[in-house]
């Protein structure tokens, strides 16, 4: 068994499940997780893997012991190395590029081979690109492999001075068989039940979904439900726009929800509604968000935006109907075309969850990600 350390922020924010597939997947590898603090270990837990945290909480053994190795020694990254040595760690990946940045001193001491991965928005958001400039350079001179969720991702990783030949990309996945579509007939006549997921935040895009489906109102007399799973600092910004748009009614908030939670609510409903944008500030889904993938999985037709790498990841015109990011007139229509036709819903879900399974299943792209990190040592060896 190959000991493979995870350098991350929180395990686990349940915006990240992208992460924990992986984690959990891996049948020749054990994750040495090496985290900042400890969430939702209930829904997220890793019986294949180890847990470390970095610093601990005040006054904890490992918390005195990086005290100790930061004012005593004088070696900042000293615990981590510790930890490292002591799991008998043979490759580092670290998840979203700070990261990667944050332990390089160390893996570079410890003459380990790293890999990072870079999530969204760590190489779209201007000020985090402004901030970590030099350092990125360095991580890009040093580190082994760069990955990242689809061509558009690998554009954006060049264009801020990645080397190409760094760069692998390494799909989001899912565990396909956890997701069992449910059976569904749409009767004519009942309320279309449309879904959305995730935090409350500009590149989400839920404004211009909302005018959408204001403008869909306006103009039709479909039954419709939005039911709206999240939070986030434009919570009381978009019930406002839900009112001023008089489709406040319609509208279901359901606040913060568990995975689990998640997905049984997905299969309750008919369409995902996800239309995601590049924020003011640059912040953008880099590659895709998961839950697309999820939905198609369970079935789901999809309705969003060409933002990012969500094309790569979402056929359109096959599983999804996509518009132009915060065209509000191209997203309503593409919502009147799927009110209008819910027997192309079927088919529509049934070639999503097809791709998901034929391109993002985890039980494939774990093996992908395992022979990659294989591939490292073994030339790393060839060269000593």
């Amino acid at each position: 068994m190959l000991n493979v350390a995870h350098l991350m922020g929180p395990y686990l924010q349940q915006t990240q499940t992208f992460i924990w597939q992986y984690l959990r997947s891996f049948q020749s590898i054990k994750p040495i997780v090496i985290a900042s603090s400890l969430e939702n270990l209930d829904q997220f837990p890793l019986p294949n893997g180890k847990i470390v945290l970095r610093h601990g909480p005040r006054f904890s053994s490992s918390w005195m012991m990086s005290v100790f190795y930061h004012r005593i020694c004088r070696d900042y990254h000293g615990y981590i190395k510790r930890i490292m040595r002591k799991n008998a760690v043979k490759l580092v990946h670290a998840h979203f590029g700070p990261y990667g940045c944050s332990i390089l001193p160390a893996v570079t001491a410890l003459n380990l081979p790293l890999v990072t991965t870079f999530h969204g928005y760590d190489l779209s958001m201007q000020a985090v690109l402004e901030r970590h400039a030099t350092d990125y350079q360095a991580l890009f001179e040093q580190g082994q492999v760069f990955l990242v969720e689809g061509p558009s991702m690998r554009e954006k990783l060049v264009h801020i001075g990645c080397p190409r030949e760094k760069i692998h990309i390494q799909r989001i996945a899912i565990d396909v068989r956890d997701y069992t579509p449910p059976e569904k007939k749409f009767i004519s006549g009942q309320k279309i039940k449309l879904l959305f997921v995730g935090r409350f935040v500009e590149k989400k895009g839920l404004e211009y979904a909302l005018k959408a489906l204001a403008s869909v109102k306006k103009k039709t007399d479909f039954d419709f439900q939005y039911r709206i799973i999240g939070y986030g600092e434009l919570e009381d910004h978009l019930r406002q726009v839900a009112r001023d748009h008089h489709i406040a009614d319609d509208i279901v908030w359901l606040g913060r929800r568990s995975h689990a939670q998640v997905l049984a609510e997905m299969k309750t409903c008919d369409i995902l509604l996800h239309p995601s944008v590049t924020a003011a500030d640059g912040d953008s889904e880099g590659g895709a968000p998961t839950i697309i993938l999820e939905a198609q999985a369970l079935g789901l037709p999809i309705i969003s935006t060409d933002h990012a790498d969500i094309p790569y990841i979402a056929r359109a015109n096959e599983a999804a109907l996509l518009a132009p990011e915060r065209d509000v007139p191209a997203l309503a229509a593409n919502i009147r075309r799927l009110m209008q036709q819910p027997e192309i819903w079927p088919t529509m879900g049934a070639r999503g969850r097809a791709n998901v399974t034929a391109n993002h299943h985890v039980r494939t792209e774990i093996l992908s990600l395992e022979n990659l990190y294989k591939s490292l040592l073994k030339n790393r060896q060839n060269h000593l």
